[in-house]
């Protein structure tokens, strides 16, 4: 079962996430993301993005996959509630993501500035994957 916590953390947003699958885990990481960008309100599922990323291994891929929901947020104003892995392997990643156009009356957040690799951590376990991600705010 995927999940996501916040953690304390002095100046940033540090979040936690598992996934029985690294499916599991990319939907976690970025709901976690999408948790701090907007803490209050629903988001409700007016459009689809499909995002497909490579990467040279699973670590790469997850940083990728946040930064790039990142710049869709920073750069088209989108904000996603959920989020459909449909492949999922340490160097690939197709998805579809739905959302809708971020309103500043009912979406109420922490500006997220970027996905840092301070601390960045992607492991695979006997339980499953396991990520923490610093957020810059």
């Amino acid at each position: 079962m995927r999940s996501f916590e916040l953690l304390d953390h002095t100046a940033d947003a540090l979040v936690r996430a598992r996934g029985e699958s690294l499916a599991e885990l990319l939907a976690a990481c970025a709901e976690g993301m999408f948790s701090v960008l907007v803490e209050e309100g629903a988001i409700r599922e007016e459009t689809t993005v499909e995002i497909s990323l490579e990467a040279a291994n699973a670590e790469e891929l997850v940083h990728g996959w946040l930064r790039e929901l990142l710049f869709r947020f920073s750069a088209e104003g989108l904000v996603f509630g959920r989020f459909d892995i449909e492949e999922a392997e340490p160097t690939r990643l197709r998805a579809t993501c739905h959302g809708e156009t971020a309103d500043p009356d009912r979406h109420q957040g922490t500006e997220v500035k970027a996905v840092t690799w301070h601390g960045f951590r992607v492991e695979q376990t006997d339980e499953g994957w396991t990520a923490e991600v610093l957020f810059d705010i």
